[in-house]
């Protein structure tokens, strides 16, 4: 019901936060924001570009009208139809060889001046900022030395003009200035028009991007809006919910990875499950047991004691089964270790003289491994004496029970063999498991099944493993193999 109610309100938060909330619409709106501002500098910047290569090509332009004024220079000075003895006439013949030998280009305007005055233009026709009556003109007419631009002259009706100058001297004085002006308004307003294109091109591109931005957001996104939808459905009764896995990307990792998490939520909620089934039906048999015998109880003493007796019992089986229990959720945390070195030969004798306390088996010593490892003593007694006591269980008196070590390959090996009942293929791996026990044991142990998982939960605190070699009616040998230096060691030193 909590699990309802929690829900409810997510998907009423998820609500109140409405459509602008949510992450695609909010990638989207940031890639808007970003296209809109790279599309909004680059418009200006291209005007401008575009504007400098119109101002550089008129300048071009003007430039190679004083190159051809140079060449008419050259062309009257080699004639002798003329008198050149008077400057002016020179002037007028150079001006007027230029005027009429060339045609300016479009918006281009040729003007001559001799004196100080304007003497001719092509086109005869002028803007008011060039005409004769200018101030311009009548400063330009006054210069004594080239003046190259860009310069800029701005007239009411006809716009912005380009304007460079050269004088004309002739015996050392300046007789006359050529002014080559021409207007950019034309060339200008084609740029804005072009821009104005570029702007309605880049316009529509920006909604066609912004739409496909927002279908890709969709797609991208889909891994996130399922995982979602998968965690929302998930309860304690349903954990089988799993992302479908596309692609190597990141979301393809994301969803492996929630995969991976269900799978572990899965198996510890099930290894719960059963733990619980399991602990319910291990401590329901000793207390049904104890109530029954109370109940019946009288008053007689020989039954009163016999009575404590089975329950005193029963509590003791109830109380290692809690200590068991306590072991296993101990072994899952970093304190349960306490490392020490160890010299392998002495510790494996001493293994050997605890163990034939146990029963009164053949019991004999395989092998002593020589040199040290680093461990935990008690826990590794305990594990090796859970499995003599586990082997003795399945053992008779003619069968032999050996324990041995050795060391091998920067690992060392505890073992402990029995020529007892052995255990069938399909069990070797479940035995190992909570509550479990072998399906056509000789004899059932009075233990819960805990013994071999207490095993391997403290050979895998020491970074090691549990090997299992068995054979129906000749033998088990279970072998713990472990490094001599668990990694517990060093993250210590760290």
């Amino acid at each position: 019901m909590a699990d309802v109610i929690e829900q409810s309100k997510l998907e009423l938060l998820s609500q109140k936060k409405g459509f602008f909330w949510e992450a695609r619409t909010r990638i989207l709106a940031w890639y808007a924001l970003l296209l809109v501002c790279l599309v909004g500098l680059s418009i200006p910047i291209f005007t401008q570009l575009v504007i400098k290569q119109v101002d550089e090509r008129v300048i071009e332009d003007l430039n190679e009208e004083f190159e051809e004024f140079e060449e008419s220079k050259e062309s009257i000075a080699k004639q002798d139809r003329i008198d050149f003895t008077v400057p002016k006439a020179k002037a007028k013949a150079i001006f007027d060889d230029y005027l009429n030998s060339h045609i300016p280009a479009d918006k281009t305007f040729l003007i001559t001046t001799i004196d100080g005055k304007l003497y001719r233009s092509s086109p005869s026709a002028l803007p008011e900022v060039l005409s004769k009556d200018s101030n311009l003109i009548r400063v330009l007419a006054q210069t004594t030395v080239p003046i190259v631009g860009p310069n800029i002259a701005t007239d009411p009706q006809a716009g912005d003009f380009l304007y460079n100058t050269e004088p004309l001297i002739i015996n050392d004085d300046v007789v006359g200035v050529l002014i080559v002006a021409s207007s950019t308004d034309g060339e200008r307003e084609e740029v804005f028009a072009t821009v104005y294109i570029v702007i309605q091109v880049l316009v529509f591109a920006l909604f066609i991007a912004l739409m496909l931005a927002w279908i890709i957001a969709g797609q991208v996104l889909r891994p996130l809006r399922t995982l979602t939808d998968a965690a929302r459905s998930i309860g304690e009764s349903d954990l089988t919910k799993r992302i479908p896995v596309c692609g190597d990307g990141e979301m393809a990792d994301l969803a492996r990875t929630f995969n991976k998490m269900m799978e572990r939520l899965e198996k510890a909620f099930q290894t719960q499950r059963n733990f619980i089934n399991d602990a319910g039906h291990e401590l329901r048999t000793p207390i049904t047991i104890i109530r029954g015998h109370l109940e019946l109880l009288e008053d007689d003493p020989e039954e009163i004691k016999a009575t404590m007796d089975i329950v005193l019992d029963e509590l003791d089986r109830m109380t290692r089964f809690v200590d068991d229990l306590l072991l296993l959720a101990k072994s899952e945390h970093r304190a349960f270790l306490r490392l020490e070195t160890i010299d392998l030969a002495s510790f494996t004798e001493e293994l050997y003289s605890k163990v034939q306390c146990l029963s009164n088996q053949n019991w004999k010593l395989e092998g002593q491994g020589q040199g040290t490892i680093i461990g935990d003593r008690q826990r590794l007694t305990q594990a090796i004496m859970n499995l003599a006591e586990n082997a003795t269980q399945h053992t008779t008196s003619k069968d032999t029970i050996a324990i041995g070590s050795s060391i091998r390959d920067d690992h060392v090996r505890l073992w402990v063999r029995d020529t007892g009942d052995g255990i069938k293929l399909k069990d070797q791996d479940k035995i190992f498991q909570r509550f479990a026990r072998a399906s056509h044991s000789r004899r059932r142990s009075d233990g819960a099944g805990l013994g071999l998982a207490i095993v391997q939960a403290i050979t895998h605190s020491h970074d090691g493993r549990v090997e299992l070699y068995s054979v129906p009616r000749i033998g088990s040998t279970f072998t713990l193999i472990l490094p001599l230096k668990p990694s517990l060691v060093e993250q210590k030193r760290k």
